[in-house]
């Protein structure tokens, strides 16, 4: 599928790619190139990734001018504009999901709650999955119909409330009727993806690159 970007820059380098012999439909390729971003496609999906961030299993490590540095599997690949890495590259299995360390060891990753996109935070340590009474309601979760009580923050005692989440999903990973906690205010500033979630999936670590597969 192609995508339409408002770049002139962007579009001249798509449409020279595409008239250029194609990867294997397995295969990565570097369709252009930006300052810490790259338009990568895996099989037949494309998508501008940002440095650090992960399309179908491939983590754009750096990207400039002159090339972009992608991991696959562990596997550190230089490759330049219109370069491609084809035949035996497999996508992930989608009920599989590798999520990288970001500069302070913190592993976040993007998913949906009741099919609304959103980005957690990984936190073993959080027995349900957690938000702020600001993120629940641009959600459009109306927490207040859960169970009522309150916690005692660093400024305040607060309410909170026990509520049942529809779906959460990351990746390719959905669990149904999943436990959650809505605390009134702002933080935590991100969504805390809590064991709630995490007791449907396997977890393990590979150096750095935490795994998390679905249990069935």
């Amino acid at each position: 599928m192609r995508m339409k970007f408002s770049q002139s820059i962007l579009v001249a380098c798509f449409v020279l790619s595409m008239s250029l012999t194609a990867a294997a439909d397995a295969g990565v390729k570097v369709i252009a190139l930006f300052f810490d971003k790259a338009l990568l496609q895996v099989g037949d999906e494309q998508k501008i990734v940002k440095k650090g961030e992960t399309f179908e299993g491939v983590l754009l490590e750096s990207a400039s001018g002159r090339g972009a540095v992608v991991v696959i599997d562990g596997n550190r690949v230089k490759l330049g504009l219109n370069q491609s890495i084809a035949g035996n590259f497999k996508k992930p299995d989608r009920s599989s999901l590798k999520i990288y360390p970001d500069q302070i060891g913190m592993y976040y990753v993007k998913g949906a709650i009741n099919g609304k996109s959103t980005r957690f935070l990984v936190d073993t340590g959080a027995t349900f999955v957690t938000m702020s009474g600001s993120k629940a309601r641009s959600l459009k979760i109306d927490f207040r119909k859960g169970k009522r009580s309150t916690a005692q923050t660093a400024a305040a005692v607060v309410p909170v409330y026990q509520i049942k989440l529809e779906s959460v999903r990351i990746g390719g990973i959905k669990v149904p009727n999943v436990d959650a906690t809505v605390i009134a205010g702002d933080h935590p500033s991100d969504v805390l993806l809590g064991n709630s979630f995490l007791r449907h999936t396997q977890m393990q670590k590979a150096g750095s690159v935490l795994e998390i597969k679905q249990r069935f």
